[in-house]
């Protein structure tokens, strides 16, 4: 009886699939997260998180800080541990560039210095796409209008959640799979490989600082756990977050909409490591009002 049960599902979810479109299905996730309006109304983003790390045999946590700007300005920082500063990842319509803080030294090992490291022309324009504001997955909303391309290739189950399963192509042509709840039509999970894995998670600056390497066939995914309303659009609360050896939780406190940001966060700089979040001598981005 379990066998054909289970056969029965799968046919139920396959007939199910097929019966709506990749247009059809992500519609209902605008309507789902606040509708296409709302969304698209969304100018400045401002989230707070807390991520819990294991790393290298210890349990680390790390507050994360997440800006955007429609068009014009995406910055993850996160929070300096052991003795080092923040550290960030900064793109905007023109520039982008990886802030490594100062590591001091161990043992026989010597320090090293912070570094400001502008980005390659191929990195640069693989995140261009951060600088969509509309909701946590701005590039599923219209995403025709973006220059991205969406197709169904199945249903899975993800934690025993059946979800349609849509591999999206942005038009810089890298891809991610996404997989959106069936009954609640809500991401559930989202997967990406290589150097799309990196820009996933936000984590490859901070790898960096640790002198580790990054898999060009690393892989990343995002288990989302829980929604809260903010604004009313829907944002992931809690969800972990895997890249390669490193797991993580995240739990985002707070977000912030079309509230102003704050001018530091357009300034690519040399933060202070006796400071947090202060600002010294460094290069400064041009605003585009």
């Amino acid at each position: 009886m379990k066998k054909i049960f289970t056969a029965l599902f799968l046919l139920a979810t396959t007939l199910t699939a097929q019966s709506q479109t990749v247009d059809e299905i992500l519609a209902k996730y605008e309507t789902a997260v606040g509708g296409r309006e709302k969304l698209e109304g969304v100018k400045q983003l401002e989230m707070f998180s807390n991520l819990k790390m294991g790393m290298m045999g210890q349990s680390i946590d790390l507050p994360v800080t997440l800006v955007r700007e429609k068009g014009k300005l995406y910055r993850r920082q996160i929070g300096g541990i052991m003795g080092m500063g923040d550290s960030y990842t900064m793109i905007t319509d023109t520039s982008g560039y990886i802030f490594i803080p100062a590591m001091r030294g161990f043992g026989d090992q010597g320090g090293t210095p912070a570094s400001l490291t502008p980005m390659k022309s191929d990195e640069f324009n693989s995140m261009q796409y951060e600088l969509d504001c509309a909701g946590a997955f701005g590039e599923l909303v219209n995403y025709v209008a973006k220059g991205h391309k969406a197709e169904l290739v199945g249903t899975e189950k993800i934690s025993k959640v059946p979800c349609f399963k849509i591999k999206l192509t942005l038009k810089t042509g890298q891809t991610i799979l996404y997989y959106i709840d069936s009954q609640t039509f809500l991401v559930k999970q989202l997967e990406a490989s290589g150097d799309m894995a990196q820009n996933l998670t936000g984590l490859g600056g901070l790898i960096r600082a640790f002198g580790s390497n990054i898999s060009k066939n690393a892989k990343a995914a995002i288990l989302v756990k829980e929604y809260g309303e903010f604004g009313g659009i829907k944002f992931p609360t809690k969800f972990n977050l895997s890249f390669g050896p490193v797991e993580s939780e995240v739990e985002t406190t707070t977000v912030k909409i079309n509230e102003g940001l704050d001018e530091k966060w357009y300034h690519a700089t040399i933060l202070n490591n006796n400071n947090r979040g202060g600002f010294g001598g460094g290069r400064d981005f041009e605003r585009h009002n």
